[in-house]
């Protein structure tokens, strides 16, 4: 990242919500390719947390581990352990590839849709705080 940790912030919270649009794209339309939206889900969820990490001047750890994120942030805010991010982390690598495909139903999906917007609330509150 660059020397300018408001802009790399809005960068990783801007890449995260193009994900969040993906998602809602994917679900509006048949047919249903659930497995990318829980990807992209995924994703978004990852981005942000990232995103307060980089606020608090943190340095990002190439990872996918939402769980370990989570415990990243949690360490600057007793908040992020109340998120139950389920299994999320699933769709990081697993439900990329044939052999591990991963078919969620539309329910599943918008509880992990409601996982990323649960993230973000907090993420957005604690970065203006």
């Amino acid at each position: 990242m660059t020397t300018n940790p408001e802009r790399d912030v809005n960068k990783w919270i801007e890449k995260a919500e193009h994900d969040i649009l993906t998602v809602q794209t994917i679900i509006e339309y048949q047919p249903l390719v659930l497995d990318t939206a829980c990807f992209h889900c995924q994703q978004a969820a990852e981005k942000y947390l990232k995103a307060f990490l980089v606020f608090k001047k943190q340095e990002i750890i190439k990872t996918h581990a939402i769980d370990f994120l989570i415990k990243q942030c949690a360490k600057f805010d007793s908040e992020f352990k109340d998120i139950n991010i389920k299994d999320i982390q699933i769709f990081a690598i697993d439900a990329r590839y044939p052999d591990d495909s991963i078919e969620p139903t539309m329910e599943e999906t918008n509880e992990y849709l409601q996982i990323v917007n649960e993230i973000k609330a907090l993420v957005l509150e604690k970065i203006k705080e």
